[in-house]
């Protein structure tokens, strides 16, 4: 090869290296990428009933292959959790069948998950018992709830998923819980005709939120018990 032909073509090689390290360090990195993505996006994820937290989805390689949303199984609208986030697949991963090191490497998180506790007196009842619902803020924040009643509601097991029965009638005005503070609430099973709580599966949900830097984070529990 005509050794004149060395220089333009060494340079052209200079150039295109040139070209893929410039292009190379504007790049970001995917795991950052995701990160910056959930902080964006945390508002409105952990506004979800049931949203535990979110992070980085890998394989079984350890390849990134999206973002994992962590969720507290049946309390969770599946629905109002989008499948994509830009360019990343959502994949929604139920947070009790996963290790304690992934709940770990959760990017956001609701910090006050299992912080409200609801239990019941008994978990096997009659029909036309009175059921005692114990209702504990366990943080050092105040919860707020959208009724005199905490906001609860029963659910009965169809055999197939949860579905809602009955609320629990109150009056419509924010109440506090404060730190630590513990509230009852007594209700006769069939107390209202049309619903008469026949022998099934049932579970009594509360669902209320909490303020963290000026926004309301949700805060949600639920109790199972049975009647015969």
């Amino acid at each position: 090869m005509d050794k004149k032909l060395w220089v333009p073509i060494g340079m052209l090689a200079i150039a295109i290296v040139g070209i893929i390290f410039v292009s190379q360090v504007g790049v970001m990195p995917t795991d950052t990428k995701i990160i910056d993505l959930l902080h964006e996006n945390k508002q409105s994820l952990l506004n979800v009933i049931g949203i535990v937290g979110a992070g980085i989805a890998r394989d079984e390689n350890n390849y990134i292959i999206g973002i994992a949303v962590y969720v507290e199984g049946n309390l969770t609208d599946i629905q109002q959790i989008p499948s994509k986030l830009e360019e990343f697949t959502v994949y929604i991963k139920d947070v009790a069948e996963t290790s304690e090191f992934e709940r770990e490497q959760m990017i956001i998180r609701n910090t006050y998950y299992h912080l409200l506790t609801v239990t019941t007196d008994k978990t096997l009842y009659q029909h036309n018992d009175t059921i005692t619902i114990t209702i504990k803020n366990e943080s050092n924040k105040t919860f707020t709830f959208g009724n005199s009643v905490y906001d609860l509601h029963f659910e009965k097991w169809n055999k197939t998923s949860w579905e809602f029965y009955t609320g629990v009638i109150g009056l419509d005005v924010i109440t506090p819980l404060d730190p630590t503070e513990t509230a009852q609430i007594d209700y006769k099973l069939g107390r209202q005709m049309e619903k008469p709580f026949p022998a099934g599966q049932y579970r009594v949900i509360t669902k209320g939120w909490v303020d963290q830097n000026g926004q309301g984070i949700p805060l949600w529990d639920d109790a199972q018990f049975t009647v015969e």
